[in-house]
């Protein structure tokens, strides 16, 4: 019965995790400041909030019993990709809708599986291979787009910006898995130290290009928080959760509910349409992530 239960609250939270991931793209583009300090901002904030954990006794013997070397390097190392995932992700809503940013910067399972394929001869079998080339498809779909005229020169910039944040994310994904075979990771510490180190890299990049990370208009102070405590902590904790009583599978999948929910707000928030071309490409690609995704979980 218990069993039951948890299980019931974990599709809930599964929902709830959608609800809030989605919004980030909208905050991202209510910021006025320049994308990397809104990235900063949003990374430092999770970490922030996170400080409060450690008056709770488990929490501190989570954190002491990590504090060595070779948990440091993974966690310096994977904060360095996720900078680079949100420097290039927020940089691409400069240039081009929510929707296609979206929708190309969620390929990260499709470049996972490629990734493996490449560094470590993973086994790649013919249906995440039809995934992949759906996923192209719909690559070359969007690009099409460009080529016709039915968007901006930007627009191109914005799909390559995203697709190397989907590739810097599958990086980021690879690493943590490994780290995970490999030792025994609570997750507050590992978010934590990823978030710390990933906010300490894009403070670098913040000043290598110029911009002023504490002079930004005090509004952005709202957006900032709501992107700290929604998307990263609320939205990245119920998928947590989940995982607990829900397959990989199942939680993975959620982030085609993301990229449709991200496309619902731009919507109405934004008034940002999709035109028939981003459709069928965005069906060509979330397709691809399933097929990647089911079989990932099901090999």
């Amino acid at each position: 019965m218990f069993n039951q239960l948890y299980r019931e609250k974990s599709k809930v939270s599964i929902f709830v995790a959608i609800f809030f991931v989605s919004w980030a793209s909208i905050f991202i583009r209510f910021a006025q400041s320049p994308p990397v300090v809104t990235a900063f901002w949003r990374l430092f904030l999770s970490v922030l909030f996170l400080v409060p954990l450690l008056l709770i006794k488990n929490v501190r013997l989570h954190f002491s019993t990590i504090l060595q070397l070779k948990y440091m390097k993974f966690f310096f190392i994977s904060g360095f990709f996720l900078a680079l995932h949100f420097f290039t992700w927020f940089q691409s809503l400069e240039y081009t809708t929510v929707a296609i940013s979206v929708l190309v910067v969620n390929t990260s399972p499709v470049w996972v599986i490629i990734l493996s394929f490449l560094l470590f001869k993973e086994k790649i079998n013919k249906i995440q291979i039809l995934g992949v080339l759906f996923t192209f498809i719909g690559m070359i779909l969007i690009s099409w787009t460009y080529f016709s005229g039915e968007f901006s020169s930007n627009l191109i910039v914005g799909v390559v910006l995203a697709l190397i944040g989907a590739n810097m994310v599958a990086a980021y994904f690879i690493i943590g898995r490994r780290m995970r075979a490999n030792y025994t990771v609570p997750n507050i510490p590992y978010v934590f130290f990823v978030n710390l180190y990933s906010s300490i890299f894009l403070l670098i990049f913040s000043l290598i290009l110029g911009n002023n990370i504490i002079d930004f208009p005090i509004i952005d102070l709202v957006w900032f928080i709501l992107l700290a405590l929604g998307p990263s902590l609320l939205g990245h904790a119920m998928f947590t959760y989940a995982m607990k009583q829900l397959s990989a599978r199942t939680v993975s999948l959620a982030v085609i509910g993301e990229t449709i929910g991200a496309s619902f707000l731009s919507w109405i928030i934004l008034g940002e349409s999709l035109s028939p071309i981003i459709g069928i490409a965005g069906s060509f690609i979330l397709s691809g992530i399933a097929l990647n995704v089911i079989y990932e979980s099901e090999g």
